[in-house]
C-alpha cells in the first residue's frame, strides 16, 4: 500500500513542478529581451518610402553639428536610414545630445554612435577666465547702481548724525541722566544708518547680501557679546550708576578699599582722586558690585580721639575740662553734641574717649581734630592734670624741692614767652589763652577745593564725558 501511494504522489507532483520550472524559465527569457529592446533605440515609425536620402541626411545633420562646435573631426555617415557617428565631442552630454540630434532627424532609423569624449587637460583656465569677463561684465553694469547705493549711505549717515542729535534735544527735559540721553540719540542713529544701509543693498542690487547680513546680525552680536564681555558690563554698569545715584562728583567715598573724591563716571570706569592727590579709575563693574561707603551722603560725621591722664587725677574735672574745649570750638557742632567717656583704665593712666560731631562739607576733619587734641593738652597741662606715660612715670605725693639758678630762670621766663606766643600759657596763670588753629594745621575748611584743583584731569580721561551731575554747593 505505501509503495502504491508513493506512486500515486509522485504522479501529481512532478508535473506540477516542471510546470512551475516552464513558467520561470518563460519569465526569464522575456525579461532578457526586453532588456535587449530597452538598450536599442528604434524610430517610431519607419517609412516604407522616404522622403529624404541618405545623402541630405549626411549634409543637415554635419551643417548642425559643425554649427554648434562642440565636436571635433565629426562625421556623419547614413546608409539605409542608418545614421552613424564618428568623432570627438568636447562633454559626455553634448555627444548624448549629438545622438538625441541624429535619432529626431526624419527618415532616420536607427543611430549608431560612435563619438568619443575628449578628456579635460589637467591646467584648464578656460573655466576661471570665463567667470573673470562674467564677473566683469556684471561688475560693469552694476556701476550706476553701486555710484547710487554710496550716495544713500552717505546721506543716510547725516540723517543718523541729524536723529541722534534730535533725539537727545527732544528727551533732555524728560531723562535727567547724561548717559541715558547719549544712549537714546545712539540707539536712534545706529537705526536709521542700518535701514539707510539696507536700502543701498537692495538698490546696488545685493539683496541677498542684505537679507544675510541681517540675518546674521544675531550671531555678530552674540560673538561680539562673549568677546567684549568686560565692556558690556561696564558700560551697562555705567548706566545703572547713572540712574541709581549711589554717588555725585565731589563725594569723598570708599570703593573696594580706594577712597578719595569722585571726579567722574564715564562709560568704562569711575575716577577718583585721592587725598593724597593721585587719580584713581576702578572699573563700573567693580562699583555697581561692591562695596561702596559715601563719606558726605550726609554732611555730619563723627571723630574721636583718646587722652590717659595720670591715675590720681581727678576724672571729673579733666572730663569737665575737655568738654569745655569741644563746646567752645566752632568746628564742633552743639547737636549732637560732643561727650567726653572713660574708656579703659591702664596700668598707670586712665583713657578718656572724646567723640564730637562736625560738618565735613565746611572742615576739615583731620585739621579740627589736631586743633581740639591741642587745646584739650593745654588744658589739661594748665590745670595740673598731666599725661603721664604708661611706660615711665615716677611720683612724689609730697613734692620734690626744686631751686632754681639765674640761669635755669631764665630759661623758664624764655619757655613762658615763647608759650605765650604760640597762643599758650604756663600753670601760674590762670587765663587761658587758645587759638583754635595753628598755621602750622592751617585753615580747618574742607580740602576737598584744593584736592580738586591739584588734581585736575590730564590725558584721556579729561576727553570723556562726565556722566554724573556736579554736586550743588
Amino acid at each position: 500500500m505505501f509503495v502504491r501511494f508513493l506512486h500515486l504522489t509522485l504522479l501529481f507532483v512532478l508535473p506540477v513542478c516542471n510546470a512551475q520550472d516552464t513558467e520561470q524559465s518563460g519569465e526569464n527569457t522575456t525579461k532578457t529581451v526586453e532588456a535587449v529592446e530597452a538598450e536599442v533605440k528604434v524610430a517610431n515609425k519607419v517609412e516604407v518610402a522616404p522622403v529624404n536620402t541618405d545623402e541630405e541626411i549626411e549634409d543637415r545633420l554635419s551643417s548642425i553639428f559643425e554649427a554648434t562646435t562642440w565636436f571635433e573631426g565629426i562625421a556623419v555617415r547614413v546608409d539605409g536610414g542608418v545614421a552613424f557617428l564618428t568623432g570627438l565631442s568636447d562633454t559626455e552630454t553634448h555627444r548624448d545630445w549629438a545622438e538625441k540630434t541624429a535619432m529626431n532627424t526624419s527618415d532616420v532609423v536607427a543611430v549608431v554612435n560612435r563619438l568619443s569624449v575628449a578628456e579635460k587637460p589637467i591646467w584648464n583656465f578656460a573655466p576661471a577666465v570665463v567667470s573673470l569677463k562674467e564677473l566683469a561684465r556684471d561688475t560693469t553694469s552694476l556701476l550706476p547702481l553701486i555710484a547710487i547705493a554710496i550716495v544713500l549711505v552717505v546721506v543716510f549717515y547725516f540723517l543718523s548724525v541729524a536723529g541722534a542729535r534730535l533725539t537727545r534735544w527732544l528727551v533732555r527735559d524728560r531723562v535727567q541722566s547724561g548717559l541715558l540721553r547719549q544712549v537714546s540719540g545712539n540707539v536712534i542713529g545706529v537705526l536709521i544708518f542700518v535701514i539707510g544701509f539696507y536700502i543701498a543693498l537692495r538698490v546696488s542690487g545685493l539683496t541677498r547680501l542684505a537679507v544675510t547680513l541681517l540675518g546674521g546680525t544675531g550671531l555678530i552680536g552674540l560673538a561680539l557679546g562673549f568677546a567684549f564681555r568686560d565692556i558690556a558690563e561696564n558700560y551697562l554698569a555705567s548706566i545703572l550708576i547713572s540712574l541709581n545715584n549711589p554717588f555725585r562728583v565731589g563725594d569723598l567715598v570708599e570703593i573696594e578699599g580706594q577712597k578719595g573724591y569722585v571726579r567722574k563716571v564715564t562709560t568704562r570706569g569711575t575716577v577718583l582722586n585721592s587725598e593724597d592727590g593721585n587719580q584713581i579709575q576702578i572699573p563700573n563693574s567693580t562699583v555697581y558690585k561692591g562695596t561702596i561707603r559715601n563719606y558726605t551722603a550726609t554732611p555730619l560725621t563723627r571723630r574721636e580721639f583718646f587722652v590717659g591722664i595720670a591715675l590720681n587725677a581727678p576724672v571729673e574735672k579733666a572730663q569737665k575740662l575737655m568738654m569745655d574745649v569741644l563746646t567752645a570750638h566752632t568746628a564742633v557742632m552743639d547737636e549732637p553734641g560732643p561727650t567726653v567717656l572713660v574708656d579703659s583704665l591702664g596700668a598707670a593712666t586712665v583713657k578718656l574717649r572724646c567723640q564730637f560731631w562736625l560738618d565735613q562739607e565746611k572742615h576739615a576733619p583731620g585739621k579740627v581734630t589736631s586743633s581740639l587734641i591741642r587745646q584739650v593738652m593745654q588744658e589739661l597741662n594748665e590745670n595740673g592734670i598731666s599725661l603721664p606715660n604708661e611706660a615711665r612715670e615716677l611720683i612724689f605725693p609730697q613734692g620734690v624741692p626744686v631751686n632754681l639758678i639765674k640761669e635755669e630762670a631764665a630759661k623758664a621766663a624764655d619757655t613762658k614767652t615763647r608759650l605765650s606766643q604760640m597762643g599758650m600759657s604756663d600753670r601760674s596763670s590762670n587765663k587761658v589763652v587758645s587759638v583754635e588753629s595753628t598755621e602750622a594745621e592751617g585753615d580747618l575748611s574742607s580740602d576737598r577745593a584744593e584736592i580738586e584743583r591739584v588734581t585736575e584731569d590730564e590725558g584721556p580721561v579729561a576727553d570723556e564725558t562726565n556722566l554724573l551731575k556736579p554736586k550743588s554747593r
